[in-house]
């Protein structure tokens, strides 16, 4: 198999948690936010720290040790919902053994330092035809991106699957809406249609699609297989404890996880019928409720239709209640309930989320259709404005150890909108 063995980059200029699955995934992608010191002696290895190509100079880079643990469980939500239709896993750990490929993390000056001559660039990936070389190194440089893009996970979500496509054989796209091309709020997703390749094709032979075209699904499908399905999600209520009495505000956390995107999460108060979805972490509800007992259910529904639910039933303001709920998961969603038998209606209370800015709605009815990893319909207004495509320049190549290599620079010009 032929390949260009070559650095492609993307840049911005403009002014953890995992739960354990079942599944072996067909790649593995360990996010390393620590400091390391990469070298070049023993080629694309990323159990090894050696990354080698052209234009690249072994040494240390910082991580991110700033990114709390907050931004780490969004971070990976974003990175499990953009890449739903692909058999992918992430984790914040070096994996003890096997293969992976390594996302790594630093700031302008390791740019600089890393790749002389190349210009801060956020996004660098070894540009791996057809996925020639297997597991790769892929660089985030945090530092070249704006002080705002940087607390945006969804950006720097879109800035990671940018370098580590690279990667996986991909290239930079024209236009909008999709990862490989520029930045869109709602286009945290590879695109499913031949699209024309940004500036010189450098990867012949993109799956069904003419010569300048690139379907990014069909490559990594191809590439990186399907999706698994794992088995439910992981459900456990953090707070409050079945059978507590608790005052009539009450906060609601849940823990909730699978390996893959396209988690639907909701509240659901048994007795009154009503439930409160939320879109992405942290899942925390506070309600308000009258006296009495209350059974408070968390469902989760993941993208291959695996259902689990764990509830907890407590007592508002009335102690005589006793504590004759109980906590459970389960993959049929058909834990029992509790109740006083106390007459009420639908409306006695209106449960709002604050994992949002604005206030969930109340539902009555049946479960809501899990997602399917689409964007949230209104996901905390990303984007807005109209990208700007930049340009695309090729070095003369030269001789390499896996033939000929060039260092390939692909410079993303875009224009964003901060989150409202």
């Amino acid at each position: 198999m032929a390949w260009r063995h070559t650095v492609r980059v993307g840049a911005i200029f403009v002014g953890a948690w995992l739960i354990p699955g079942t599944a072996a995934a067909e790649r593995v992608v360990f996010i390393n936010t620590e400091p390391l010191m990469l070298n070049s002696d023993n080629g694309q290895d990323p159990t090894l720290d050696s990354y080698s190509t052209t234009g690249f100079t072994a040494g240390p880079i910082s991580g991110w040790p700033e990114l709390t643990e907050a931004q780490q469980t969004e971070l990976l939500f974003w990175l499990k919902e953009g890449s739903l239709p692909f058999d992918i896993t992430y984790t914040f750990e070096r994996p003890p053994n096997g293969t992976y490929d390594m996302l790594v993390m630093g700031t302008a000056a390791e740019n600089a330092a890393l790749f002389p001559g190349l210009g801060c660039s956020a996004a660098v990936g070894l540009s791996d035809c057809e996925d020639g070389s297997d597991e790769n190194i892929s660089f985030l440089f945090y530092g070249c991106m704006p002080m705002a893009d940087q607390m945006d996970m969804h950006r720097v979500a879109f800035r990671i699957f940018s370098a580590l496509g690279f990667g996986w054989g991909l290239e930079n796209l024209t236009g909008t809406g999709q990862i490989m091309a520029s930045y869109s709020g709602n286009g945290l997703e590879f695109g499913n249609t031949c699209t024309a390749i940004s500036g010189e094709e450098g990867c012949p032979g993109h799956q069904g699609c003419p010569a300048g075209e690139q379907n990014s699904t069909a490559d990594l499908l191809a590439r990186l297989g399907a999706r698994v399905d794992d088995g439910p999600p992981f459900v456990s209520i953090l707070e409050p404890e079945s059978g507590a009495v608790v005052d009539s505000e009450i906060t609601i956390t849940a823990a909730v996880g699978d390996l893959f995107g396209g988690l639907s999460v909701e509240l659901e108060i048994v007795e009154a019928g009503q439930t409160a979805p939320v879109e992405l972490p942290p899942y925390t509800w506070e309600v308000t409720l009258p006296d009495g007992q209350w059974t408070l259910r968390v469902n989760a529904i993941d993208a291959d239709m695996n259902m689990t639910s764990a509830e907890v039933s407590v007592c508002v303001n009335l102690p005589e209640c006793g504590a004759s709920g109980s906590d459970s998961t389960g993959a049929d969603g058909t834990a029992g309930s509790s109740s006083t038998g106390d007459e009420f209606t639908t409306d006695v209370f209106e449960p709002t989320s604050t994992s949002g800015e604005d206030p969930l709605p109340v539902t009555t009815g049946p479960t809501p259709t899990p997602t399917t990893g689409a964007p949230p319909s209104n996901p905390t207004s990303f984007g807005g404005d109209e990208p700007q495509t930049g340009c695309q320049c090729r070095a003369q190549p030269r001789q390499g150890d896996h033939g000929p290599a060039a260092l390939s620079l692909g410079l993303l010009l875009l224009a964003f909108t901060r989150r409202e």
